[in-house]
């Protein structure tokens, strides 16, 4: 008998339940539909997840690894210029097929996690952690010259956290293949106000 990797599996059923999540709406994500996208039985559903919110969390917990992923590609490439970051912000946005999978998970589970502590509490920790890191790093770009110096950290990071949260959000509702372009634009005048005059 062939050995399961159950860390494996268990990402195989995050996946999925991602996209459900993001092609259907959370409603859709029941255990016989995810059972059913994966050709296998409730029961082995069962075998790797207590219960339909350790499946949801698992599901935002994968959108978010992509995210992170890149975020802290970013953390490692500092200090530079302000201008150089706008491949890593256009990586941010949902501008193909992965990155749209991303978002719409993300954006689904948002309202969700208001109503079940334990999402929430996920979800807190990570952010909090995130934005010490985004933090941190304005101090270190602010200290290389890079950045404006008048502004407190923590603002600069909260207004980087608004710019890309909001216009990735107001992106999903424009076809994907204008949104390179109405993007870019916005995304050098972000950072050329983040520059020391």
């Amino acid at each position: 008998m062939k050995k399961v990797d159950h860390d494996q599996r268990r990402l195989e059923v995050a996946i999925a339940a991602a996209t459900i999540i993001a092609g259907e709406g959370l409603e859709a994500l029941t255990t016989r539909n995810l059972a059913n996208a994966m050709d296998c039985s409730i029961g082995v559903l069962s075998h790797y997840f207590v219960n339909k919110d350790e499946i949801v969390i698992a599901a935002m917990n994968w959108a978010d690894s992509r995210i992170e992923e890149r975020f802290t590609g970013l953390i490692e490439q500092s200090p530079m210029p302000a201008d150089q970051y706008e491949g890593f912000i256009m990586s941010c946005f949902p501008l193909n097929e992965q990155s749209e999978l991303e978002w719409r998970v993300r954006l689904n589970l948002a309202a969700y996690s208001l109503t079940h502590p334990a999402l929430m509490q996920s979800q807190d920790e990570a952010r909090k952690a995130r934005f010490e890191r985004l933090v941190g790093m304005v101090v270190t770009q602010q200290q290389a010259g890079n950045f404006r110096t008048g502004a407190e950290p923590k603002m600069i990071a909260q207004m980087a956290i608004n710019f890309v949260m909001g216009t990735a959000y107001n992106l999903l509702a424009v076809p994907v293949e204008d949104r390179k372009s109405i993007v870019t634009d916005m995304t050098l005048a972000f950072l050329h106000s983040m520059e020391e005059n």
